[in-house]
């Protein structure tokens, strides 16, 4: 009978071991799946995203990055926006609850590059009202691990073309086309260059020697000394200047020539004010507009005259376009020449008197 009883109590102590060690195992798994206590009183909170992103029920719920709930569910909701194509249902501690207030906002999240989603929930500012129990978190969306690859397998794309562009330059320019090519691999541009420095080298030598208008100028003391002796003399007439000699001086320092000028302004001013009063010749001349009007008729008979001029009318006109005045003119100092040479060969014959008494 104890025989059997002894085999009871070993069989009683390892079924104790084993149920202790499942309820260890199963506190490790609640402690590691995200729960902060078995017996810690949770709500309920829901968001919408367009896409659950590789989000499984189970995955961590953060607040701020820190892990305080689960995601209890995930499935297609009833509404019809695409940003709303997916809801999420997450429990969370009733400790965080004043945490999470209208202004939160859920995003999807992973746990470096490649690592397991969560959603993370923002810390609600002080003065926001607390989503209560069954409330939606607002949600905002970044790119997702998808989109990066797919960015990054453009971006790739992209570097294997302008490579492609850069060897083909490349090998155009080792085969000496294009300017750069022929900058680096035609001998003609390197001889014009060794040229060019071999000549840009003689010249520095001539400048050194002395020899050239520059090499005079480099080398020459005469520039140098006009040079000091120039700037002498101005210092000099500076210095007679501010002393008050010369005509320079009197000019700048004497204040008659001020006031000279002062009264030239003056009646300047005075007589342009005259003139604009209309007094005066001149301000008559500018001001008066019977001298206008009579100038203006003077113009206008002076063109009636030349139009009767034009026309033949008058004397004046008979003189300026009738050419019997001209020929009879022309025939009168015709006349005239051949009287005077007569009269230089002969004077005796045109001053000959004859006297008769009877």
């Amino acid at each position: 009978m104890p025989e059997r009883k002894q085999i009871t109590w070993a069989k009683l102590r390892v079924g104790v071991l084993v149920l202790v060690s499942l309820v260890v195992f199963g506190v490790g798994v609640f402690f590691i799946g995200g729960q902060t206590g078995i017996f810690t009183r949770k709500y309920t909170l829901k968001t919408y995203f367009s896409s659950a992103s590789g989000l499984p029920p189970g995955s961590q719920v953060r607040v701020a990055g820190v892990p305080v709930g689960v995601v209890e569910a995930v499935r297609i909701s009833a509404f019809t926006e695409p940003e709303k194509a997916v809801e999420v249902i997450m429990r969370v501690p009733t400790t965080y609850q004043s945490e999470i207030r209208v202004d939160s906002e859920a995003r999807l999240a992973t746990a470096g590059l490649l690592g397991e989603a969560f959603v993370d929930v923002s810390r609600g500012g002080p003065g926001q009202d607390i989503i209560p129990e069954g409330g939606v978190v607002k949600s905002t969306e970044e790119a997702d691990i998808k989109r990066i690859v797919q960015n990054t397998n453009d971006v790739i794309s992209n570097l294997r073309v302008l490579s492609d562009k850069l060897n083909e330059i490349t090998g155009q320019i080792k085969g000496g086309k294009g300017t750069l090519g022929k900058l680096i691999y035609d001998e003609a541009v390197y001889n014009r260059m060794n040229q060019t420095a071999e000549e840009v080298r003689q010249l520095v030598s001539r400048v050194n020697r002395g020899e050239g208008t520059l090499g005079r100028l480099m080398s020459d003391d005469t520039l140098y000394k006009r040079t000091v002796d120039s700037i002498d003399r101005l210092n000099r007439i500076l210095e007679q200047t501010e002393s008050g000699k010369g005509t320079l001086a009197k000019f700048l320092n004497d204040p008659s020539v001020y006031n000279n000028i002062h009264q030239l302004v003056e009646r300047a001013n005075t007589t342009v004010d005259n003139v604009n009063k209309g007094q005066g010749t001149l301000g008559k001349l500018i001001t008066d507009d019977q001298l206008y009007s009579r100038m203006n008729n003077t113009f206008d008979h002076m063109d009636v005259i030349t139009t009767r001029i034009e026309k033949g009318d008058g004397t004046l006109g008979k003189l300026s376009t009738d050419p019997t005045l001209y020929n009879n003119l022309s025939t009168s100092s015709q006349s005239l020449r051949e009287f005077l040479a007569e009269f230089r060969k002969n004077p005796r014959k045109f001053l000959t008197v004859r006297v008769r008494l009877f």
